[in-house]
């Protein structure tokens, strides 16, 4: 499959490589289908682009919260596993949509929603953290400690400058770090 859009220009992919987001994100329901590429062609920066396949104009900023967030964990319910046929936290792959503001170093991540992927079936979801200390807007270099705050990752952070199941059933998600 190809993709063309004037932002990101003309992208090959393969048809095994697109996700399947089940009710599509918050505000943009009716995208359903998705591939994550990655920021400026190179996988070693913490950066994709989750680009709609049905609409290759819209993408969005997304990164593993585990990256910046090393306490990042949430539980999954059974449902939610049922319902993406996910058997063990292995299977998942976890991403948090980005806001980048005109200073890309105040760059935030939306920990209340974060987007939860079977890597076998490509099949996902977007999970809204109910009762949860999270918010939508977590600055991802700039970080409150228990004491002071914290500058996380200061060649991330410069890098973005460049790129301008418990007892209840359920099962806890924790993040890469």
């Amino acid at each position: 499959m190809k993709i063309e859009s004037k932002r990101f220009g003309t992208i090959e992919i393969k048809d095994d490589r697109v996700l399947t987001l089940e009710g599509g994100l918050l505000g943009f329901s009716h995208l359903k289908n998705f591939v994550l590429v990655d920021a400026q062609g190179d996988p070693s920066l913490p950066f994709k682009w989750m680009i709609s396949t049905e609409d290759a104009e819209i993408g969005f900023l997304v990164a593993d919260p585990g990256m910046f967030f090393s306490d990042y964990v949430f539980d999954l319910s059974a449902e939610e596993a049922g319902y993406l046929a996910i058997n063990n936290p292995e299977e998942i792959t976890v991403v948090t949509l980005l806001t980048v503001p005109t200073d890309p170093r105040m760059i935030t991540a939306n920990l209340r929603g974060p987007l939860v992927f079977n890597n076998k079936t490509r099949r996902g979801k977007q999970i809204v953290l109910e009762s949860s200390n999270y918010a939508t807007k977590h600055f991802i270099f700039v970080q409150e400690g228990k004491d002071e705050t914290t500058q996380v990752s200061a060649q991330a952070a410069d890098a973005a400058v460049a790129f301008v199941t418990d007892a209840t059933g359920n099962m806890e998600v924790k993040t890469q770090s």
